[in-house]
């Protein structure tokens, strides 16, 4: 075979390597975004009111890529530039589907959207995260159980954190939300309110990672947790434990704050098996719609 038509028929079968193929938007828009949009809202797809459109504003590749695959931040590894949020590109992406579409099914065609548009190319594989589990400490929890939660506003509540301060200093905001605060000398304190265990140990592989200079910023897995309390309630209770960079000498690592003043502990366990997506290329740029 010469060598030009074998060049041919490498690019060709690159080409088809980079096509997508299974579900699809019905229609899809993405593109850079506005700089002067500063905030952005996600409404719409799948366990929405609006189950048949879906849009973002503004977001970046690392988001789009935690959505296609369902999967959380450190479970993406990539080029560099994809964890560079002061210089990576933005976002804006809107796109219509069947109002029947199941979560699956719109991971499926937002994965396609980024092969046809950003030329993904991408596999997975399994690495072994660091494993804890959370449990009741002896004498059991300081905290107790929310028996009347708060009720929320059906619309958006605009005060944030502008809103008037409690005793606690927070912001007196109703519903169920993770509030955080820092000290300025490292410290971390967060306010857990009206939450489940389950909805406690979903970031506290995060905190944990971050506590001890192990973010995922850095490109470290971050620990997975395990839910061993038997606590079936929902709680409100504060955290407040010291943090790497600038350690503060009057709190205590995330671990003693947990058993000192939640009278919970994490025990080491087993590593976990994660599915991680490899990113092995994905253009900055989206071709045009």
């Amino acid at each position: 075979m010469r060598p030009a038509i074998f060049c041919i028929i490498a690019i060709l079968a690159a080409g088809l390597a980079r096509s997508a193929s299974g579900p699809a938007f019905d229609a899809a828009s993405v593109k850079l975004a506005d700089p002067e949009i500063r905030q952005s809202i996600v409404t719409g797809g799948p366990g929405s009111s609006d189950p048949g459109h879906f849009r973002i504003p503004v977001t970046w590749m690392y988001d789009l890529l935690t959505r296609a695959f369902g999967v959380s931040l450190d479970q993406i590894v990539g080029p560099a530039w994809l964890r560079d949020y002061q210089s990576t590109p933005r976002y804006t992406l809107i796109a219509t589907m069947p109002p029947d579409t199941t979560k699956e099914r719109f991971e499926l065609m937002l994965q396609n959207l980024l092969i046809e548009r950003f030329h993904l190319v991408f596999h997975h594989e399994t690495r072994k995260f660091p494993g804890y589990d959370l449990l009741v400490d002896e004498g059991g929890p300081k905290f107790k159980e929310v028996t009347q939660a708060q009720e929320t506003d059906t619309e958006p509540d605009v005060r944030g954190m502008n809103a008037p301060r409690g005793a606690d200093g927070f912001p007196g905001l109703p519903g169920s939300r993770v509030m955080g605060q820092g000290n300025g000398s490292g410290g971390q304190k967060i306010k857990y309110q009206e939450r489940t265990m389950a909805q406690f140990v979903s970031n506290l592989g995060f905190l944990i990672g971050n506590s001890q200079g192990k973010g995922f910023s850095e490109g470290f897995p971050q620990p997975r947790v395990a839910d061993k309390t038997g606590l079936a309630g929902i709680y409100t209770f504060i955290l407040e434990y010291r943090g790497a960079a600038q350690p503060d000498a009057d709190l205590p690592n995330i671990f003693a704050a947990i058993r000192k003043q939640l009278r919970l502990r994490l025990d080491k366990a087993a590593d976990v098996p994660v599915d991680v997506i490899v990113v092995e290329s994905v253009d900055k740029l989206p071709t045009e719609n």
